[in-house]
């Protein structure tokens, strides 16, 4: 495990836990400071009486701490792997107290559970008869739950998107709520996006029109090649198969964490992890229900040493990890840059293989400006050219306005179809 200063702070939460960690990491603020095999361990001393016990779990930079901070990983956490980062000389090679021995051993547990739980899933899958049978069963329902969806779809056309604003809003929700019983989750969420649209009829028409395309499409899914029906499949909410990707053969290399984006829609928080190698970009993905911790993630910058297999798809960018990524010593990679040309042109491609596409990625501009029109920003080349922006927060641009000074300036991000999604300056990686 290669610590450095940069990997450690990309795993805080916020700018204040890095802050606070930066200051806590000094020797003498602590007491036993000791780096057994697999694991940091210490006593940070806090406002209380008893100082706060902190380990980190090397195997995926996973913390616990007895400080009452509901932070993953907190401000103790992040000071202790910066000190063993510029300090290793500090550490001593004592066993942790017993209940960190004890927090560590369930993880343990848990991997192998999981990993237990995982090969019970392939034998499951092995069965073809049962596979068959739940297949079937669940195709049922999203047969008849995408029929009355087609049949509302149609019945909004016919009495004209103008009406459409005067329906409550129980009208969408109630048709979400069947599409979720009917097992069809993805349209449900698309479903549920249509009152955000009823302010601008070509947009809402478009939508619509998506929603239609994807009724049909699954009908006639028998036409099309494994892939497309993958990508169908998806577009529907059918969950991912970790076990049959993880069968497939996977692209082992040196993969640069270029980008990560969080964000809460529902009930649900998810976060996307982008890795980059040569030409090839994987797209990680991590839930967690609302107010829930996500599970820990890859620590921006870094460069995993990694093996990555793909999900079936017209346009491979799913991805999955198999076992367990190990952090190396960077590389200096360097991303290829994209005009926003280049940017239209690659996403239209990907779109005419599969037209369920949401976003794609990863795209380093360089030259770009931050323009506004009083309502919305936009990016903006040197021949003119403008890209509808999404920010992240409302706080972002002014960011990354205050970081450029008004010049061209280089960004990272995603694209879904409609706006650029920025990962900022203090979170992307490479040379944005």
């Amino acid at each position: 495990m290669n610590l450095t200063p940069e990997t450690i702070l990309a795993l805080a939460p916020d700018s204040a836990s890095a802050a606070n960690g930066r200051k806590l990491a000094t020797p003498v603020r602590w007491q036993n400071l000791d780096a057994p095999t697999g694991l940091l361990w210490g006593q940070a001393q806090g406002s209380g009486k008893d100082p706060y016990l902190v380990g980190v779990d090397l195997n995926g930079l996973v913390s616990k701490c007895t400080c009452p901070s509901r932070k993953f990983p907190c401000k103790h956490a992040l000071a202790l792997m910066l000190l063993y980062a510029s300090h290793p000389g500090e550490f001593g090679q004592a066993q942790a107290p017993e209940s960190l021995q004890t927090w560590l051993k369930g993880r343990e547990q848990r991997a192998e559970s999981k990993e237990q739980k995982a090969e019970g899933e392939r034998q499951k899958e092995a069965d073809p008869a049962a596979h068959a049978r739940r297949r079937a069963a669940r195709e049922k329902k999203v047969t008849d739950g995408l029929a009355a969806l087609d049949m509302f779809l149609r019945d909004l056309v016919r009495d004209g998107l103008a009406q459409a604003s005067s329906r409550p809003y129980s009208d969408w929700d109630t048709q979400a709520a069947r599409l979720v019983d009917a097992q069809v989750p993805g349209a449900a969420r698309q479903v549920r996006r249509i009152p955000e649209l009823l302010g601008d009829p070509a947009a809402l028409l478009t939508h619509l029109a998506r929603l239609h395309l994807r009724c049909q499409a699954w009908t006639r899914r028998d036409s099309l090649s494994d892939a497309e029906q993958a990508d169908l499949r998806s577009a529907a909410g059918f969950p991912l198969n970790q076990a049959e990707v993880l069968a497939r053969p996977g692209l082992q290399g040196h993969w640069l964490v270029t980008a990560q984006f969080t964000e809460e829609e529902d009930t649900l928080t998810t976060r996307r992890t982008w890795l980059q190698n040569g030409e090839h970009h994987a797209l990680l993905l991590d839930f967690a229900p609302a107010a829930r911790p996500l599970p820990p993630g890859y620590p921006l910058g870094a460069t995993l040493d990694a093996e990555v297999c793909f999900a079936p798809s017209a346009t491979p960018q799913r991805a999955v990890v198999r076992g367990e990524a190990s952090v190396i010593p960077p590389e200096g990679q360097r991303l290829s840059a994209s005009s926003l040309d280049d940017l239209l042109q690659h996403h239209a491609g990907l779109l005419a293989r599969n037209p369920w596409l949401e976003r794609s990625g990863i795209y380093f501009l360089q030259n770009v400006q931050l323009t506004t029109d009083g309502l919305n920003w936009h990016l903006l080349d040197d021949a003119g050219r403008t890209l509808p922006l999404r920010p992240a927060d409302d706080r972002q641009p002014y960011l990354l306005l205050a970081c450029s000074g008004g010049h061209p300036m280089s960004v990272l991000g995603e694209w879904n179809g409609q706006h650029f999604l920025i990962s900022s300056p203090f979170e992307s990686a490479g040379n944005a």
